[in-house]
């Protein structure tokens, strides 16, 4: 019996699919898994950069020079400062002043380095950003000990215990650059205790 073009086609058809199947299978997990098992990811560049500063703190980084950029794409218009934190040790409470002049960003960062919230100038309540960050029994905790959050704080639930709080302020102009700095070194990344019932 001999096997005709279309015979050979309807052959190699169920292979092909499958084949093209596997190999989708394949480039979707890579790529999903390459943040997870990358050695050098956002978390390990942001310790390398605030060096031996401890946790809980911020810490200003250097501006921007060619070649040198410890963060992905940084804005040599920007000033900005970074917070490691662990919440093992208890809760977290960022705050910033501001003016509403000038722009202020914080953004939050889970240990794979996903951002899990972010908040600008704009959102100021009197002057005032107030973010307290904690895992989910943290938050259950603070919740229970105080019914009302007060008006001006947001509480954040962090998906990890290990994170970062980048906060960036833009320089209008290059006179400006110190004034920006002066801002995101103002910000404030302590640990504190939640009040007792």
């Amino acid at each position: 019996m001999r096997l005709t073009l279309r015979d050979r086609f309807f052959d190699f058809l169920p292979w092909a699919a499958a084949t093209l199947f596997i190999a989708g299978i394949v480039h979707i997990v890579s790529v999903l898994l390459m943040p997870l098992v990358a050695p050098h990811d956002a978390y390990a560049r942001v310790l390398a950069a605030v060096g031996d500063a401890p946790e809980n703190r911020f810490v200003t980084l250097p501006p921007v020079a060619p070649g040198s950029t410890p963060l992905p794409s940084e804005d040599p218009a920007s000033a900005e400062a970074v917070c490691v934190y662990d919440l093992s040790q208890g809760l977290l409470r960022v705050t910033a002043a501001a003016d509403g002049e000038d722009y202020l960003a914080l953004s939050f960062h889970a240990r794979a380095g996903h951002v899990f919230h972010a908040i600008t100038d704009r959102a100021a309540i009197k002057g005032k950003i107030d973010v307290v960050i904690g895992d989910e029994r943290q938050m259950d905790a603070l919740q229970s000990a105080s019914d009302d959050a007060p008006a001006q704080e947001v509480r954040l639930t962090a998906p990890t215990k290990r994170g970062f709080v980048l906060v960036r302020s833009l320089a209008k102009r290059p006179s400006d650059r110190a004034r920006a700095r002066e801002r995101v070194s103002s910000v404030t990344c302590e640990r504190f205790d939640p009040p007792k019932d």
